[in-house]
């Protein structure tokens, strides 16, 4: 009895097996609120905050304004930068 009481199919280590499935489900659960939330209050500065949204199109667009400038670095320059700091 006590023999199935650990190693059954429904025993203690099947049982700790799931509970620790059950931690990882819900700290990947919590990983993802997370992740949802910031979306969710991006999307909100994006639809209020008109600087949010030229902030956005510039960084992922590459889009600048007439009187700036872009300075384009090759890999192994941007490597030599990063290095430095």
């Amino acid at each position: 009895m006590g023999f199935d009481l650990i190693f059954s199919d429904h025993g203690w280590l099947v049982y700790r097996q799931e509970q620790r499935r059950v931690e990882l489900l819900q700290s990947e659960v919590a990983a993802l609120k997370y992740r949802h939330e910031l979306m969710a209050r991006q999307v909100l500065r994006l639809r209020n905050d008109p600087h949010a949204l030229e902030e956005l199109v510039h960084r992922e667009l590459g889009y600048v304004h007439s009187d700036e400038y872009v300075l384009m670095l090759s890999p192994e320059m941007q490597r030599q930068l990063d290095g430095n700091q």
